[in-house]
């Protein structure tokens, strides 16, 4: 895929559960509609109003104008309704490379099926679509339920990042680092596809 046409004109990413969609400004109130202040506990700005939102998104699209992410919104398909975001960025095609993250849910669907099936899409476009061979995750270290959430993806810690960034309330935060490789990827879908066939034999 061609650099200038990942960013111009994004593609939808779907699977049987949920679609991702590439995040415009129209998506604000329903994402506004589902925030709360839990989400940016641990980010680098907080939302709060609705003006804030809209500057969150603005923000998102002129880094992919500038094409340096690919900010999605996530649509549950069970009921078309918009449940969170999530996006790639620190994109570096010439490395093949990117960062997962700045993701957060609505509260109804976090720990859900939300998203284990975003993860998969997004990694299968990175390493099947992309040929990435590399992509990271960070999170803070504070942060124990988003590190344990990491881990059951299947991703590799790596490190502790210190003093990785100065969130908006002025705490310098230090970030736990992981990843997964283009060798590990395999084993990684193998772990995504079994915990699908669990969860839909609990559902029967």
């Amino acid at each position: 895929m061609k650099d200038q046409v990942l960013f111009t004109k994004p593609t939808i990413l779907e699977n049987n559960d949920v679609k991702l969609i590439p995040l415009e400004f129209e998506h604000s109130i329903s994402l506004f509609q589902i925030n709360h202040s839990d989400h940016w506990a641990y980010m680098l700005t907080t939302i709060n109003t609705k003006q804030e939102m809209d500057e969150w998104i603005s923000n998102a699209i002129q880094l992919r104008e500038k094409g340096l992410a690919l900010p999605f919104v996530i649509v549950n398909k069970r009921n078309e309704q918009i449940v969170g975001t999530t996006r790639l960025y620190e994109i570096n095609s010439t490395q093949r490379s990117c960062e997962l993250g700045s993701t957060w849910y609505g509260k109804d669907y976090q720990r859900t099926f939300v998203n284990s099936a975003c993860k998969q899409l997004l990694l299968t476009f990175c390493f099947e679509t992309l040929n990435f061979i590399r992509v990271q995750f960070k999170t803070d270290e504070r942060n124990v339920r988003s590190q344990k959430a990491i881990e059951r993806l299947g991703a590799v810690k790596e490190g502790l990042i210190r003093n990785e960034r100065i969130l908006s309330n002025g705490y310098i935060r230090n970030a736990v680092l992981y990843s997964i490789t283009k060798e590990e990827w395999k084993d990684v879908n193998q772990g995504f596809i079994e915990r699908e066939e669990k969860y839909r034999s609990r559902s029967l």
